[in-house]
């Protein structure tokens, strides 16, 4: 019911948008353009909604240009060179296919460009359009969507971003926090909210490491110690309301500490004292709300600029490689489609060949799916309905069921796509006064191309970079993993920086993560393997964990150093275990209990995989 709630409510808005538009066209005389601006501004406000106003205004601009020339160039090239205006088309959809290469907000906006292109290059106008009619189209629906978009969010700007950021605190899982930072970059950075990210990894860094030592206190000690996090945990969750809110409340929630009841071993105690620490300087933070503005310098925006381009141009990046099957897919049914200029179904065609190629096959095996079984289910209903009703309730059916369809279309896309096919072929049969048995049999047999088109393009068009094997990932986050404990080591000699550091604990934990969640298309274990592979992940969590708590105590240890080293050495195979420096106080004792355990889980899931 809230899947279909939310879908009704988006329905209502692309109503909105879709209606406004045209009828804005209309009275600004763009004649039959004026349905191309109203579907044209549909695909715009997709992708220009979700994030902070400044944010998502600051993407229209960039983004309205390339929807105009996407939008309107092919068609005006059209007239002048078929050829150069399929060059254009082509061109087009490679660029929306490549976007989301620069990260997760670009994935709509790609998808948008793309299908604003297709849609503009294939719909059938009714009538002749002139040139100022048809670029006007795509820069009203832009004028519009702006409009809008900024009626929509000016009360609460920044609601996106602070929602963000509570998500993040209320819990540590990683695309939280990813999600978290990206909308703060790309909004203004506040102080405070920069305040709020630093205290929340603090905290949760702090409690994964406590919680992971768990497992080596006695039970009254661990029982004690769950007890004070799991308060820790409904602080957070209350702090997190405080961000999410635009006002600070009148009464903001207290920082209540909870301490156990028992003698802790090692630096426990110190780790609480930094988890309160932490919480107290989140809700100083939170309740604050320094608005002054954090500035990046900009040699460090050219670099992360210059890596996100150089890895989505590589051959090895699966988003290159998905452009580039996208601009062949698209051009064959551009060239298909030319043998029957004028038809109405062409857009429909075009657009079901784009949104079945998908960067991974099973992804585009899935599209494939969904289209195919939901255009043969609605073309049973349609042909039910030719039967029992006169040709003239067709466009009202198709209206209707464009309606029914619109709340499942993320819910339950073959249903969505079912409703298409009943859209398509009675309005289509209606309006231009076709034979509906005929226009349905055509829908099916272009959808059919489509699919053949998708799959084809979608796999074999573009070779592509094999995905590691799981023995190849085993060994990936072994090896970071070591080579953080061996700059571990070099930290504690006071040698490596805290920015060296910081690299090697993100690549650990980049690594452990492909190696639990591998990127689709990835060759799984075998069903005798998957134990051993949460073992192998369980420890190399713990070493790291572990890793961290001898970075947190600051101090220069050179025996605890050459522990690190040891242990770095034994995790890649190259020595035994080591023994616990006699010199080790009760901490660094705990701490090497911890390492050499988990460096046990390691070595006996590894072995699982030795010969994979």
């Amino acid at each position: 019911m809230n899947a279909l709630a939310r879908g009704g409510g988006m329905l209502a808005v692309i109503l909105v948008v879709v209606g406004g538009t045209a009828g804005l066209g209309a009275a600004l005389g763009l004649g039959g353009t004026a349905v191309l601006a109203g579907l044209t501004a549909m695909f715009c406000f997709l992708p220009a909604s979700g994030g902070p106003l400044r944010s998502d205004l600051r993407l229209l601009a960039a983004f309205a240009p390339a929807v105009v020339v996407g939008g309107a160039g092919p068609r005006l090239l059209g007239e002048a060179s078929p050829v150069a205006a399929i060059a254009l088309l082509v061109v087009a959809v490679f660029v929306a296919a490549l976007l989301p290469a620069l990260g997760p907000r670009f994935v709509t906006v790609g998808l948008g460009l793309g299908m604003a292109s297709v849609f503009g290059y294939g719909f059938q106008l009714s009538g002749s359009a002139t040139p100022a009619q048809i670029i006007g189209a795509p820069a009203v629906a832009v004028g519009v969507v702006i409009v809008l978009r900024l009626l929509m969010g000016i009360a609460d700007p920044g609601k996106p971003t602070r929602a963000a950021l509570a998500d993040a605190m209320a819990g540590p899982a990683r695309e939280s926090a990813e999600q978290a930072v990206r909308l703060w970059l790309a909004d203004r950075p506040r102080a405070w909210q920069a305040r709020v990210l630093a205290a929340t990894a603090r905290t949760h860094g702090t409690v994964a490491v406590l919680r992971d030592r768990l497992r080596a206190f006695e039970p009254e000690q661990a029982e004690a110690v769950t007890r004070v996090l799991d308060v820790v945990d409904e602080r957070l969750a209350a702090l997190a309301e405080t961000v999410r809110v635009k006002q600070v409340p009148a009464e903001p929630p207290q920082i209540d500490r909870v301490d156990p009841d028992v003698l802790l071993p090692g630096d426990t105690a110190a780790l609480l004292d930094e988890v309160w620490a932490a919480l107290t300087d989140l809700r100083d933070a939170a309740t604050g709300r320094d608005e002054s503005t954090v500035e990046f310098p900009r040699h460090v925006v050219r670099e992360v600029l210059r890596q996100e381009a150089g890895g989505a141009l590589s051959w090895r990046s699966a988003q290159l490689r998905h452009a580039v099957r996208c601009a062949l897919g698209i051009l064959v049914a551009v060239v298909v489609a030319a043998f029957r200029p004028g038809d109405p179904l062409t857009v429909s065609f075009l657009m079901t060949t784009f949104a079945i190629m998908q960067p991974e096959w099973r992804d585009t095996l899935t599209k494939a799916w969904q289209r195919g079984a939901g255009a043969a289910a609605g073309a049973v209903v349609l042909a039910l309905a030719l039967w029992l009703l006169p040709q003239s309730a067709l466009l009202p059916l198709g209206i209707v069921a464009l309606l029914v369809g619109f709340p499942f279309l993320q819910t339950k896309p073959m249903v969505f796509n079912a409703c298409i096919v009943l859209m398509a072929v009675g309005v289509n049969a209606s309006t231009r006064h076709l034979d509906a048995v005929s226009t349905l049999l055509e829908y099916l047999l272009l959808v059919l191309l489509a699919v053949v088109i998708g799959l084809l393009f979608g796999f074999a068009a573009v070779p592509g970079a094999p995905k590691p094997s799981v023995a190849q990932r085993v060994s990936t986050a072994v090896e970071a993993t070591g080579e953080l404990l061996g700059t571990v080591g070099s930290r504690l000699r006071g040698g490596a920086g805290r920015r060296e550091v910081g690299m090697r604990f993100r690549a650990a934990a980049r690594t452990v993560q492909d190696l639990l969640n591998p990127e689709a298309g990835s060759r799984e274990p075998g069903v005798e393997q998957r134990s051993a592979l949460d073992e192998l992940g369980e420890g190399l969590r713990g070493l790291t964990a572990s890793a961290g708590a001898l970075v947190q105590r600051g101090a220069e240890s050179p025996a605890m150093a050459e522990f690190a080293d040891r242990a770095a050495r034994a995790l890649s195979g190259g020595g035994d275990l080591p023994e616990p420096p006699p010199s080790a106080d009760e901490e660094e004792r705990l701490l090497a209990d911890l390492v050499l355990a988990d460096l046990r889980r390691v070595r006996g899931g590894a072995g699982a995989f030795a010969a994979a």
